[in-house]
Formats: structure tokens, sequence, C-alpha cells
């Protein structure tokens, strides 16, 4: 027992000598770690910047909806008009699942308490038209406002040579998200077909389930129109999510590289400082082979040795990382680079460093443990 206590004792206080006496020794090994791990934490920091930069663009809008105009002219407007009554079956056949919206916006406005308001020509089954409360026949107008409760549930518009009692409800997500309208009219395609035959827009909203769905959506979409002539403005998110994805798995690969190279270079450095040190205790060591010292103990030293080192600098290069690079950003900023913020990481990046680090000291102790099996009797001689 006393041995396991003393031997270990005796490791370490050598191992302190060693570093008094060469303290380049000490240092390079974390040195190295040190110049490795600010330099991934660099290159991870701006792929974590972009991605965050990305979610952002996400956040402020729907991330599966797609928005489509097409303006019509009146010398095309019957025609169209007609194929858009045929589109909206189609898209709801093809998606089932979606949610869609096919509002058609004449060029005529209605009037409400001396505002022109847009009109929103839909067909009787969309929910904009959808009948509430004790009705049971859908309304021919519907007045869509964001406080609705500053109107009178039942209120006068003019339309045309119309003049109508509509009635009053709050604006849907569809129309003042993604259309940005906050008021407008809504009111079935019968009522509006004259209107519409003289021009019109034709405005879709469709919110997909998920990413292969909204990518589907969007090919087919300008496929159809591509075949039939049209030119139709899409908004889309699927450019920003197949980026966020291609920054992922660029920021996989990266990690990937990072992990390889880092555990390339550390190996082969620390490989071979550990090298020349055994050389220059190859007789130490086996002196206390000699006396019954395990190998695994004399092993197991010298990698919990490099172990402190090398993980100690990444430790040093983790905490210290945020304050180098606030002082780093007016610097920066006086070059002309466009740097606002420090790279904000997460654990992950912390555990591919630790991983890379162990890994690197590992495979730089392995030539080290095939060394410690010679017999103590050939390095004592």
């Amino acid at each position: 027992m006393k041995s396991w206590i003393s031997i270990p004792f005796y490791l370490w206080k050598n191992t302190l000598r060693r570093w008094l006496e060469y303290p380049a020794s000490p240092v390079s090994k974390a040195f190295i770690p040190i110049l490795l791990g600010f330099l991934s934490l660099l290159v991870l920091g701006l792929f974590a910047a972009i991605e965050r930069e990305l979610s952002a663009q996400l956040d402020q809008s729907q991330v599966f909806t797609v928005v489509s105009s097409e303006f019509v002219q009146g010398d095309s407007a019957p025609t169209i008009l007609s194929r858009t009554y045929e589109e909206e079956m189609l898209w709801q056949a093809r998606f089932p699942d979606a949610f869609l919206v096919h509002a058609r916006q004449p060029l005529l406005s209605a009037n409400f308490r001396g505002k022109n308001l847009p009109v929103m020509a839909m067909t009787a089954g969309s929910e904009a038209l959808a009948p509430r409360g004790d009705h049971e026949q859908p309304p021919a107008t519907r007045l869509l406002t964001r406080d609705p409760s500053l109107c009178q549930p039942r209120e006068q518009i003019t339309f045309g040579n119309l003049r109508l009692l509509t009635e009053v409800n709050q604006s849907p997500e569809w129309m003042t998200r993604d259309l940005g309208t906050d008021e407008a009219v809504v009111a079935d395609v019968t009522l509006a077909h004259s209107a519409l035959q003289k021009g019109f827009i034709h405005h879709v909203v469709a919110r997909l389930q998920n990413l292969n769905e909204l990518r589907r959506y969007v090919d087919e979409m300008r496929a159809y129109y591509r075949a039939e002539n049209r030119r139709v403005k899409t908004v889309s998110a699927v450019e920003i999510l197949e980026n966020l994805e291609r920054i992922r798995r660029f920021q996989f690969m990266a990690k990937t590289l990072i992990l390889i190279s880092c555990c390339s270079i550390l190996s082969f450095t620390l490989g071979s400082i550990a090298w020349l040190e055994y050389r220059q205790d190859a007789y130490l060591l086996a002196l206390l082979r000699s006396f019954g010292t395990p190998v695994t103990v004399l092993w197991c030293h010298m990698l919990l040795e490099n172990l402190i080192l090398v993980l100690g600098g990444i430790m040093l290069v983790w905490t210290t990382w945020a304050s180098l690079c606030e002082r780093a950003l007016p610097k920066l900023q006086q070059l002309g680079m466009q740097a606002q913020t420090v790279p904000q990481l997460g654990t992950k990046e912390l555990w591919v460093l630790l991983a890379a680090g162990t890994a690197g000291v590992m495979l730089a102790m392995t030539p080290v443990a095939f060394a410690l099996r010679r017999q103590p009797g050939l390095i004592l001689q």
C-alpha cells in the first residue's frame, strides 16, 4: 500500500522538478492546444454566427409559408381568372394538408368611412367567408380589420356603384402578416366578377408542413407558371432553409476536420516531446519497473501529465474567448471589418475540442506504451 502512495508522489515530484528545470516542455505542451483551440473556436464561431443570422431571418417570417403574387392585365384577365379557379382546386388536391388561400384583388377599391380599402375576392368555400355564429349562409362581403371593436358589428361600404352592409371581423394572420394589409374587404368572387375582368392581382398564401413539402410546392408552382409563360412573384424561405441546412452540414464537416486536425497535430507534436522525455527518463523508469512498479502506473502518470497540460490549455482558451474577442472587435472595426458582436458558442464546441485534445494525447502516448514494455534489464545494462 505504501508503494502505491509513494511511487505516484515520487513521479509527480520528478515531473514538477523537470518542469522547473525545462519550462519549455510544459509551456509548449500547453501553447499548442491554446493556439489550435483559438483557431478552432474562431472557425466554429463564424459558422455559429452565420447559422444564428439565418435563424433570425426565419424568425421574421413564416418558415414554411410561400406567398405568390401575379399581376393580371385587363386583356388577359378573363382567361387567367377562369384558370385561377382551376388552379385553386389543383393545388388543394396536390397538397391536401396545406393551408391555402387564393385572394383575387381587383384594381377597384372599396370605400369605408372615406378610406379606400383593397378588396379580396374569394370563393364561397374560403375560410374568410365561412359562416359564423348563427348565420347559416356565407356573407357576400366581410370587413376585416385589426381592431374590430372600433367598428359596429355591421358597417356600410361602397364598392363601385354598390352600397353594401358588411360584417366586421378580425383580420386573419395571412392577410396582416403575409400580405401586409391591416384592413381589407373580402367579397365573394361572383360579386366582384365584373371588376376582376378588368384586371386584378392574384395572391396565393400557402403554409406547408415541412421543408420537403415546401420545396416540392415551390418547384411545382414555378414549373407550372413557367410552362404557362406567366410571371409570378414568389416569396418563400426555402432558400434560407436550404442555406441553413448547408451551413449545418458545413459546420459538421468543420467540426470533423477540426477534430482530425487537432488530433493529428497534437499526436505528432506531443508524441515527439513525450518520446524525448521518455528517452531522458528511460533509466529511471526502468529502475522503477525493476522495483515492481506496474507499467500501467507509469503510463497512466505520463498520460495524466499530458492531459492536464493539454486540456488545461483548451479550458484557458474557452474561458478567455469572449474577453479576447471583445478586445479585438474595436481593432477589427478600425480595419473596416463588419464585426459587431462576439460569436457565441455552445457546449458542443467545447466537447469537440476536449475530445480532439484527449484523442491527440492518447495517440501521442501510444509509442511510449510500446516502449515501456521493454525489459528493464536491457535498459539498465
